[in-house]
């Protein structure tokens, strides 16, 4: 219990627990690089235990949209070079696996009540800091690299 009180104590730090200033209210992801990171959003300014689970969730979601939008757009940019895109593809999909492997190395108990009613929130946050990490290195193949950067060699 200790443990998942210092992972929500840094969450909630990396995450400021303030609303957004200028959350994103359309339908397409930003590829602003300063908007890469949790940012938590509460609608009615409900603080209630249920409230913040809710709002990490949709931050989570806002991350893995964002991911989604950025790995489709790399696709497409490089959509001519099949054997990057085969290599990218199963980069991802190793992520995916990691990403989730490590969530359940975090979070091991298989009765996740046991955490807590926090657990949903700091799940949530934690899941949505490493997809946001994620989502900057896709960014950088969106980005124009320096030509003296030899880890640039894939990216145009």
């Amino acid at each position: 219990m200790r443990r998942l009180a210092v992972i929500a104590s840094l969450l909630l730090a990396l995450a400021g627990v303030l609303p957004a200033v200028g959350a994103n209210a359309g339908n397409e992801p930003e590829f602003d690089t300063d908007r890469f990171k949790v940012e938590l959003t509460y609608p009615d300014g409900d603080r209630s235990q249920a409230a913040m689970n809710a709002a990490a969730a949709r931050e989570y979601k806002r991350a893995d949209d964002t991911l989604s939008a950025v790995y489709n757009k790399v696709s497409a940019k490089y959509q001519d070079d099949r054997e990057f895109i085969a290599k990218y593809t199963a980069a991802q999909v190793a992520w995916i696996a990691f990403r989730d492997a490590h969530l359940d190395a975090v979070f091991p108990k298989e009765d996740k009540s046991s955490y807590g009613s926090m657990y949903p929130m700091v799940y949530h946050l934690y899941k949505a800091e490493l997809t946001w990490e994620r989502v900057k290195q896709l960014n950088e193949w969106l980005v124009d690299a320096p030509e003296a950067d030899p880890a640039a060699a894939s990216r145009q």
